[in-house]
């Protein structure tokens, strides 16, 4: 007898740590997949609505009820019940994994002005193609080969 007790609630007590824990992780997960998580939380509480009731009807009503009214009209109504909460739990889970996401965001520019050589690169002046070519102070022309390469 103590053995089922102390399983009994250790099943009960996984499946509400992992619901929980379903709860936590999809409520995190709602800004970035939006209904989807909404509706994968409302599939995690009703299945742990699920557990708590079958916790509840293990362990305090079907003793209390079967030793009072007999097993009859206990047997037929809580698994019904316990049925409708697991299964629509399950098709929230299921519909959730199925539905749609938000779409993604475009990933944001990088601060400065775009070019080649990353952010803050700076751009060449509008005009830069018709400026004539200035040689910077300090720096000297190397001479030029004549066109053809070496004299011979």
């Amino acid at each position: 007898m103590i053995q089922s007790v102390i399983g009994g609630i250790l099943n009960y007590g996984v499946w509400a740590v992992l619901l929980l824990a379903g709860i936590a992780v999809t409520a995190m997960g709602r800004r970035n997949h939006g209904s989807a998580a909404l509706i994968g939380m409302f599939g995690c509480i009703l299945l742990l609505v699920g557990v708590a009731f079958n916790a509840f009807t293990a362990y305090v009503l079907f003793p209390s009820m079967i030793s009072s009214l007999g097993s009859g009209p206990t047997l037929l109504i809580t698994p019904l019940i316990s049925l409708v909460l697991h299964a629509s739990g399950t098709g929230l889970l299921i519909w959730a994994v199925v539905a749609r996401r938000k779409p993604s965001q475009p990933a944001q520019p990088p601060q400065g002005p775009p070019g080649p050589q990353g952010p803050g690169w700076q751009q060449p002046p509008a005009n830069w193609q018709q400026q004539p070519y200035q040689q910077q102070p300090g720096w000297q022309t190397p001479p030029q080969q004549p066109y053809g390469g070496a004299q011979g």
